[in-house]
């Protein structure tokens, strides 16, 4: 799991078996890759980004019930933008810190 320190983290195992039931429709649909732990860091990175203090476990069941397959890919294919380009040339320095011993 990325987020531990995520205030909704306490209710993690409550919720686990709503999580477990949203990757089997996943899986259904061809996401076959798709676990718990992705699909509870990308509602903690996404969906519950700014937690509620007094929150309710139904809310986060609902949240977790009418996640779609089309907001996780979404969001997915931001954050791959979001990451750094493995082929972009590297800088003198870099290649410098990469090649010493």
């Amino acid at each position: 799991m990325k987020k531990k320190n995520h205030p909704y983290q306490r209710y993690y195992l409550k919720v686990r078996p709503f999580l477990k039931s949203k990757c089997e429709e996943f899986e259904m649909i061809g996401l076959e890759a798709v676990t718990e732990e992705d699909l509870w860091s990308t509602l903690t990175d996404m969906k519950w980004k700014r937690p509620q203090e007094s929150v309710h476990l139904h809310e986060l069941v609902a949240d977790i019930v009418t996640f779609s397959s089309n907001q996780f890919m979404s969001f997915q294919m931001v954050q791959a933008y979001k990451s750094p380009n493995l082929f972009a040339p590297l800088s003198e320095e870099e290649l410098k810190e990469l090649l010493k011993e």
